[in-house]
């Protein structure tokens, strides 16, 4: 896939992943105060996105936490792109 289409990807999966955070997951925004999305990128094979988080509270914990919910991100995101292979969402503790 040529970086154009890798970067339209990421964009969308930046703005659908801060949507289900922000809107589905209230209790979570409770739990671990601000949830902050930095960044996201894209394998170049497509099999992964990783997420990159930090929160105020809870550090250790929220990738986990996130991780269980990556099934519906995937899925809203697989709604919003035509593409054939969908890659895994991965959440990586941005620490920055």
């Amino acid at each position: 896939m040529n970086q154009k289409r890798i970067s339209q990807l990421e964009k969308t999966g930046y703005r659908i992943i801060s949507e289900y955070i922000s809107q589905e997951l209230p209790e979570v925004q409770a739990e671990f105060g601000l949830i902050n999305l930095s960044s996201v990128t894209v394998s170049s094979d497509i099999s992964y996105l990783d997420a990159h988080v930090s929160s105020i509270k809870n550090t250790e914990l929220l990738t986990k936490t996130l991780a269980k919910y990556a099934r519906d991100m995937e899925r809203k995101l697989i709604q919003a792109v035509a593409i054939r292979k969908l890659p895994r969402i991965r959440f990586r503790y941005d620490s920055s």
